[in-house]
């Protein structure tokens, strides 16, 4: 009974560590020494499209200017030259909105082509 219970347990640990792996995002959504932030992105770069989504892999900024790298996708294709303040928790996206050049943060204004 107790090899069955260990082996289980085992099997379970494999299995969520071969998840996490797989999809980092989702490892970075429960991981409670993240905080959720904000992060600037400009739609400069074309979108691939796989099944009616369209993935964006964009350079964003912080609040405090500090740039991250950011894959994420939408439903539509998203205008060109847009900004979006992206809701995140590490590579985890938990949502975007669009807004204008003169919203964005001091520290961030001058990293993108406007």
């Amino acid at each position: 009974m107790k090899k069955t219970v260990g082996f289980i347990v085992i099997a379970f640990v494999v299995i969520i560590v071969g998840v996490f792996s797989i999809y980092p995002a989702e490892r970075d959504r429960f991981n409670p020494f993240l905080t959720i932030g904000n992060v600037y992105v400009q739609i400069n770069e074309e979108p691939v499209i796989d099944e009616d989504r369209y993935y964006y892999d964009l350079t964003g900024y912080h609040e405090d200017g500090k740039k991250t790298e950011l894959a994420f996708s939408a439903i539509k294709d998203l205008k060109e030259n847009a900004f979006l303040k992206i809701t995140a928790k590490g590579a985890f996206v938990k949502g975007y909105e669009e807004v204008q050049a003169e919203e964005l943060p001091e520290d961030v204004k001058d990293k993108f082509d406007k």
